[in-house]
């Protein structure tokens, strides 16, 4: 990035908080660029490139915009206080991250900036649970479907399963819930959020069970996300693994010490 672009994004940044403190609405939704959101896709072959445009026209587009919009929404209607944390400049790009504090939990968002015809927008939403971008995600899940037809046998399997859990997680039975879980087949489980979901099902179920589950989805050994790092001591309530969690979250969020110290005495959850 050029200085005049570094001071474009700053002076970017400051309109956007503005924009969310005074609930400026238009301003968030005219913020984000669907253009470069759908450029970050890549290419995905004829048949991707028309399930990734029915999809995001029908479903994510409108995700996206209620998400931008629900930051707004839970402050204004929830008294929920938003903060934002860092601004990082890197190379052609920035990211902005936010905090969103409410009752009992806390949760993280971080935008991508990019320019467009001479002016920076938003074009991408980073999820810590899934450890990477959101435009990532999209890509390996159309690609997924291209893979595994909405006629195979593996796809029935994994959406029989994925019903069976939710069912079981409403009316409250945890170890049917698990059950479905590790009914979905591997090759279909793209996302931590398979391994997310197995840690909080299996806690509500037994210590015992959920130390057999935690020792299942560890992978330390290459670097746990830094979600699934946080879940695990809070749930083992292990203080040294919970210290150096917390010197991840500083150091790859950009939470400050005076912030993050808070949070903890304060008993919040990240979710």
């Amino acid at each position: 990035m050029t200085k005049e672009q570094i001071k474009e994004v700053h002076q970017f940044v400051g309109n956007l908080n503005s924009a969310l403190k005074n609930f400026e609405f238009d301003f968030i939704k005219k913020a984000w660029n669907h253009t470069l959101f759908k450029q970050r896709i890549g290419k995905l072959g004829n048949i991707g490139h028309g399930v990734f445009n029915h999809v995001y026209e029908t479903t994510v587009k409108g995700n996206v915009e209620n998400h931008n919009l629900d930051l707004i929404n839970r402050v204004k209607h929830s008294g929920a206080t938003l903060k934002h944390i860092k601004t990082n400049i890197i190379d052609t790009y920035a990211e902005i991250t936010y905090i969103l504090i409410e009752d009992g939990y806390y949760h993280l968002t971080r935008y991508r900036v990019d320019f467009h015809e001479g002016k920076p927008y938003l074009t991408d939403i980073y999820s810590y649970k899934d450890d990477q971008w959101f435009s990532k995600s999209m890509r390996d899940v159309v690609l997924l479907n291209t893979k595994y037809t909405a006629f195979s046998p593996k796809r029935h399997e994994a959406n029989r399963a994925l019903v069976n859990y939710r069912n079981a997680i409403d009316s409250g039975d945890f170890e049917l819930a698990l059950l479905s879980l590790e009914q979905i087949p591997p090759s279909l489980q793209i996302t931590n959020e398979f391994k997310i979901a197995k840690i909080n099902t299996a806690a509500n179920i037994s210590d015992s069970l959920l130390l057999k589950t935690i020792e299942e989805v560890d992978d330390s050994q290459n670097v746990n996300n830094i979600y699934v790092d946080y879940l695990m001591a809070l749930y083992l309530n292990d203080s040294l693994y919970q210290d150096d969690v917390n010197v991840r979250m500083r150091m790859e969020i950009g939470i400050s010490k005076p912030l993050l110290d808070s949070l903890n005495t304060e008993g919040l959850i990240w979710n």
